[in-house]
């Protein structure tokens, strides 16, 4: 079987993740893009969301998915997509992005399983910790498995067990 491309991932994790946000977030309006290609700063400014997301122009980022969820209040959600498997990097870049943001939600997903290297870290160490990006709110990144043939994520392999969004 060919393997896909990232970028193949895109589209259908869009529209998976605005069809989820919207059964979890009932009250916004939600709107989910391609952002793999552009700064998130500048793509909020194309949009006009400037003042829904008043630090947005300091989000010098490059994330694969965005959600933007507007109503009382405003939010942004991530997803970063991998046709590999997973590694403590991928952590690392989607937890800085994160970490500026702020987002409701935030998900690695992967075509592939996490590396035995980051499912020992997290299953075995128990180090879930490194997923965490606001102490505040409990903002937790989430690992998880696409299913091409579905369209959606795998429930029962996701990082931490049982979260899912």
């Amino acid at each position: 079987m060919k393997s896909l491309r990232e970028a193949d991932l895109y589209e259908p994790v869009r529209r998976w993740f605005q069809s989820a946000l919207s059964r979890r977030f009932p009250r916004c309006h939600v709107a989910a893009y391609d952002t793999s290609r552009v700064r998130l700063s500048s793509f909020i400014a194309q949009l006009g969301l400037q003042t829904s997301f008043p630090q947005s122009n300091v989000w010098d980022i490059k994330v694969d998915v965005t959600a933007f969820l507007t109503g009382r209040k405003n939010h942004v959600a991530f997803v970063e997509c991998k046709n590999k498997p997973v590694t403590l990097q991928d952590i690392g870049q989607l937890l800085g992005y994160s970490l500026v943001a702020r987002p409701v939600a935030a998900i690695l997903l992967s075509t592939e399983p996490p590396s035995d290297i980051l499912r020992s870290l997290l299953t075995v160490y128990g180090r879930y910790d490194i997923l965490v990006y606001n102490h505040t709110t409990g903002g937790q990144m989430l690992v998880a498995r696409w299913d091409t043939t579905r369209g959606g994520i795998l429930h029962a392999e996701t990082l931490p067990p049982g979260r899912h969004l």
